[in-house]
Formats: C-alpha cells, sequence, structure tokens
C-alpha cells in the first residue's frame, strides 16, 4: 500500500520545494530549440502522479520513452531532446520517488519494492495514452526497471535500449578488491555508511549548503552539459531533484546491495523478455558498470547487441552526447 511523505520542516532547511524545482527545471529546457509539454499522469486510483515531459506527438514514427537513472529527472535528457524529437514523439518521465513525481512509500522487500516501480510504469502508460508500440530507453537503474518492465508487461515494447544498466551482474566473491576499483571512489566512501540511512542523505543533512557539496564532489556533472549552459544550473536542478523527501532512493536502498549491485541480478532474469523483442546494451568505455553481464546476456538469448562508445563514462548520454545520438539513429527502429 502506498503512502506519501509530507515534511515541510525538512523542505524549509534545505531551501528547496516544489516550485524550486520547477524553476530549476525551466531554466533548462529554456535552452533547447523544440518545445515540450509538462503534464502530470495520475496513477494509483490519483493518489500519486508522474511528471512527463514530451514533444513531437503528431509523428506517425514510433515512439519513444526515456526512464532516467537514480538521482536523475527528465532534465538529464536536455543534451539529446532535440535530436531525439526530430524524428518521432519522445516520452520522458521522472520516476516515481524522484525530481517532480509524487513520493510514495516503497516496500521494504526488494521483489515488492521493484514491482511497485514496474506496476507504476505500467499505469503511466496507460495514463498518458500510449496504445502502441513504443522503444523503451533506460539509463542506469532506469535501465534495471526497463529491463524488469519489459518481463511483465512486454505487449507494447517495440526495442530495448539499455544505456549502462546497472543491477544486472552479481556482485563478486572479491568485490572488496580488484571489482571496487572501478567504482568511482564517492560512491565506494558512500556505500559502507549510507547504506545505513540513504545514498544522497549528505545532501538533506547539508540543508542548504547541499549545493555546494554537489560543486565540491560532482564539478564533472557541470562539465557534461557546458554545450547547453556555462553555469550551475544542472547543479542546482539536481540538487532540488535529491534534497526533497527521499522515498526513490530509499527503494533504491532495498533493491541494492552496497548500492552497486542489485540484490535480484537481471542477469539472472534477462531470458524472460519477450524474443520477439531486440535488445541493445550501450556501455560507456570508462564506465565503472562492467560490461561482463551484458556478454553473459547475449549468450542467454537472441536478438542482444552490444555497443561501446569510447569516450563515454557512466553518463554515456551526457559523457559523449553527439556520438550517443548518432548511436540512437543508427538501431532506433523506424515505422516504414
Amino acid at each position: 500500500r502506498f503512502r506519501t511523505i509530507e515534511s515541510l520542516k525538512r523542505l524549509t532547511w534545505n531551501n528547496t520545494g516544489p516550485e524550486k524545482l520547477v524553476r530549476a527545471e525551466m531554466k533548462i529546457f529554456e535552452t533547447l530549440r523544440s518545445q515540450f509539454q509538462g503534464r502530470y499522469i495520475n496513477v494509483l486510483n490519483d493518489t500519486q502522479k508522474v511528471w512527463t515531459v514530451c514533444s513531437n506527438l503528431t509523428s506517425n514514427n514510433i515512439p519513444i520513452v526515456l526512464v532516467h537513472g537514480f538521482g536523475g529527472g527528465v532534465g538529464l535528457w536536455s543534451l539529446n531532446l532535440d535530436q531525439l524529437c526530430a524524428d518521432r514523439a519522445v516520452y520522458a518521465l521522472d520516476l516515481p520517488g524522484f525530481a517532480h513525481s509524487s513520493r510514495p512509500i516503497f516496500s521494504m522487500d526488494p521483489d515488492e519494492a521493484e514491482q511497485q516501480f514496474v506496476n507504476i510504469l505500467e499505469e503511466w502508460r496507460i495514463g498518458v495514452g500510449l496504445n502502441e508500440r513504443f522503444i523503451l530507453l533506460g539509463h542506469s537503474f532506469g535501465g534495471f526497471l526497463s529491463a524488469s518492465y519489459a518481463i511483465r508487461y512486454p505487449d507494447y515494447i517495440e526495442q530495448l535500449v539499455l544505456v549502462d544498466p546497472w543491477g544486472f551482474g552479481r556482485k563478486p566473491d572479491n568485490w572488496q578488491t580488484s571489482p571496487m576499483q572501478r567504482i568511482p571512489p564517492w560512491l565506494r566512501s558512500f556505500s559502507a555508511v549510507m547504506m545505513k540511512i540513504s545514498p544522497l542523505a549528505g545532501l538533506r543533512v547539508a540543508g542548504p549548503f547541499g549545493i555546494h557539496i554537489m560543486k565540491y564532489f560532482r564539478p564533472d556533472l557541470r562539465v557534461k552539459f557546458e554545450k547547453l549552459f556555462n553555469d550551475d544550473r544542472i547543479l542546482e536542478y539536481l540538487y532540488h531533484c535529491n534534497a526533497q523527501v527521499p522515498t526513490g532512493e530509499q527503494a533504491f536502498r532495498t533493491i541494492s546491495d552496497l548500492l552497486a549491485w542489485a540484490k535480484k541480478p537481471m542477469i539472472d532474469r534477462i531470458h524472460l523478455i519477450d524474443q520477439r523483442i531486440p535488445i541493445y546494451f550501450l556501455h560507456g568505455e570508462q564506465s565503472w558498470i562492467e560490461i561482463n553481464s551484458s556478454m553473459i546476456a547475449q549468450g542467454k538469448r537472441d536478438n542482444v547487441y552490444i555497443d561501446t562508445i569510447q569516450a563515454a563514462g557512466h553518463h554515456v548520454y551526457a559523457d559523449a552526447p553527439d556520438e550517443f545520438d548518432m548511436y540512437l539513429k543508427r538501431i532506433l527502429i523506424n515505422r516504414n
């Protein structure tokens, strides 16, 4: 059963709130050439809502749905949206518990929490009126949830694109040694402590100083988006996305094992996705996510394709946006 947390005291200390997140997101979208509509889609008997932005809805081509990763939101696709919506309808949503969407309470059971995400995605599809086959693209945690959705609700999926997906591989027995070296130092440092609370608790503990923490620890995020804007707006956006009530990240903590792996790895279930659906894995060569699980998936079923972008890390779409867009133009299925 879902409930929603409201904590005005917390939001006041954090110098954040829905209206500040709206302004931060608008500052990002005003840099784009294309026109985007934003609206809430009601789910769970109208008790929760999923924020959605979309464009080019009159296109006859196969639409694409974008699912962001942990701690993200629709604004992270800003480097790619103009190119994507030139060819087809684009729907980008904020996962429940993140960014603009409602903050429901998720189960403490990993399987149940995962299925709650998946069921909300299906209710969102119905609510947004997407009654034709579409391309489902998920990054990181969004890739994990997209694959889980494809297992349970395959009928409307034309193509599954998994961009550096999290949660596919099994946690290795020697996880404390060599494999951990691929994981960024900030994530290694956080994992031992933050698994006992919430992964981004530091931002909320810091209150209004959280944005300065982001600037100090993640200056790379600003650099990634300098093509669109040479200021702090992406950091401000991500701060307001994550300084609010952390139900989505608490669900991620429930589903994850030391943040870097899933308790129920997707590689053990990937064969359950309908063989009709082609699966495309795209990795960043410099990412901390290992490609091995994608290669194992390729051995478990037909219709699996793997590519790597050399100049990219985990945030493939932002590290190498031009190469990412060219890759999508090459592999995305078009309606003849």
